[in-house]
């Protein structure tokens, strides 16, 4: 009978989760990310954080801005730090009364780094997608699966990386319900 009853609540209670990704709704949050990339003879290993805010321009399509903040350790040698700022396209692919809803992030951004005294600027895009898991109506955390490609100033060739995140988004009600 425990059982019985614990299930009846577990669905009542997802059932009333609707997540926020409606026409005028907010998202706040951000990501982290660990990478390693390996081009010609050097290994990279990058750990980022890139905080972000949205807002739903239609439902389930978002527009926003982030700010990747970067370390990067290039073996044998001293830690690089890197920042990009980028507008990004991010968008759910299933209606708002769903727990668990699958999302598609694209974004460009410019930025700089600075090592050993030096500042180039770059350029570059990424892709990202995965799910996003309501823990309620308001927070989702999300996992991905990404590609990143940066361009250097003066350096004919990209940096392209796959990736894997984490990230923590808090959706805000905008929108008239």
């Amino acid at each position: 009978m425990k059982k019985i009853l614990l299930a009846i609540c577990l669905f009542v209670w997802v059932g009333s989760l609707t997540a926020q990704v409606q026409k005028n709704d907010w998202l706040i949050g951000g990501s982290t990310k660990f990478s390693s990339n390996k081009t010609a003879d050097f290994k990279t290993t990058m750990f980022e954080f890139s905080p972000n805010a949205g807002y739903f321009f239609v439902n389930n399509f978002a527009v926003g801005l982030r700010a990747g903040i970067s370390s990067v350790k290039l073996e044998g040698t001293d830690a690089v730090s890197s920042s990009l700022f980028s507008p990004f396209l991010r968008y759910y692919f299933l209606p708002a009364a769903n727990m668990v809803n699958f999302m598609l992030d694209g974004s460009f951004g410019v930025g700089s780094t600075s090592a050993v005294g030096e500042t180039i600027s770059q350029n570059g895009f990424g892709l990202a997608a995965g799910p996003a898991i309501f823990l309620n109506k308001h927070t989702a955390l999300e996992f991905t699966l990404g590609y990143n490609s940066i361009k250097f100033e003066n350096d004919p060739d990209r940096s392209n990386t796959f990736t894997v995140g984490v990230g923590f988004q808090v959706h805000l009600l905008g929108s008239k319900k």
